[in-house]
């Protein structure tokens, strides 16, 4: 395990859950937060088949987005609604103050009826496969299980919902809720790698590969993560001869508004990538020195 040097103080504060009541009682506060009353769910119970042949408008709960999620579960009986990764994963670390993202929701199930659905509601295709809506304020993507887009390309077996905790880059976003149940799924040590801070990478594969290298570097140098694994390590050494810092720099600031990605940081792993005619203990080694003699920062050692 590679622990981080702290360069800076973190700019959020830090609040990794305990358990999984803990994490349950998280989303409950964010995203229900009037009580929620017996018989809520029932009373926007419809076929859906049926409602797009008759000619009067559905009246869709869009006033919370527990309600919309409890009607969109109800209308689909035959399956179940997940919420999926980030929202999940910012609130085990980071707690509701720190959730301020979308919130990604997967299908399993009728996929075809709930499609059908979220595009009466004015959604749109997005670039993924999946449908983009607001609700109550909410950035909403929704698509089904079966098209996530790792499993879509073959590069993971789907075998049933809990194949999606494999589809994600970090293992802190391989978890989901089944909202139906409040059940959640995950990879083993989830949690225990929360606590502890642990970032590993679980799939290099990526739609949108800059994208994801900008969030993994902004996860260390936010000091969201105390350690690496050595392959997240390694895979963060493969992004810098793939991008420059100017390059990750940039596209940062577009998606994020500004740039907290540290030069050592990119520097370091830099130093890791060039010196590959090492053991990993010697690159390491070698790489905060070359990066503390030129920025004066070391952001890893070993333990």
């Amino acid at each position: 395990m590679m622990n981080l040097r702290p360069l800076k103080k973190p700019t959020h504060r830090l609040q990794p859950v305990a358990s999984i009541e803990n994490l349950r009682g998280r989303v409950d506060r964010l995203l229900m937060p009037e009580p929620k009353r017996a018989g809520n769910a029932s009373q926007f119970s419809l076929d859906l088949t049926d409602t797009f042949r008759r000619e009067d408008s559905i009246n869709v709960p869009t006033k919370s987005i527990s309600a919309f999620l409890d009607f969109l579960t109800d209308s689909l009986p035959d399956g179940d609604i997940y919420l999926f990764g980030g929202v999940l994963r910012d609130l085990a670390l980071l707690g509701g103050r720190g959730f301020n993202s979308d919130i990604d929701v997967v299908v399993e199930g009728d996929w075809k009826s709930c499609a059908k659905y979220v595009e009466y509601l004015g959604a749109h295709l997005n670039k993924f496969g999946g449908y983009r809506l607001e609700v109550a304020d909410w950035k909403v993507d929704i698509w089904s299980a079966r098209e996530t887009w790792a499993i879509r390309q073959g590069l993971i077996q789907y075998k049933g919902i809990a194949s999606l905790t494999e589809t994600t880059v970090l293992n802190w976003d391989a978890i989901l809720m089944n909202w139906r149940t409040r059940a959640f799924i995950f990879r083993r040590g989830y949690f225990e790698e929360i606590q502890a801070r642990i970032l590993d990478i679980v799939l290099e594969q990526n739609p949108d590969p800059i994208g994801m290298a900008v969030r993994v570097f902004r996860h260390l140098c936010l000091k969201d993560a105390k350690s690496v694994t050595p392959r997240a390590l390694m895979y963060l050494a493969n992004c810098t001869s793939t991008y420059s810092l100017k390059a990750l720099m940039d596209r940062e600031i577009k998606s994020y508004g500004k740039s907290v990605i540290d030069p050592p940081m990119y520097r370091f792993f830099e130093h890791v990538k060039t010196h590959e005619e090492l053991g990993m203990h010697d690159r390491i080694k070698v790489a905060s020195e070359l990066t503390k003699q030129e920025l004066g920062e070391i952001p890893l050692h070993t333990t």
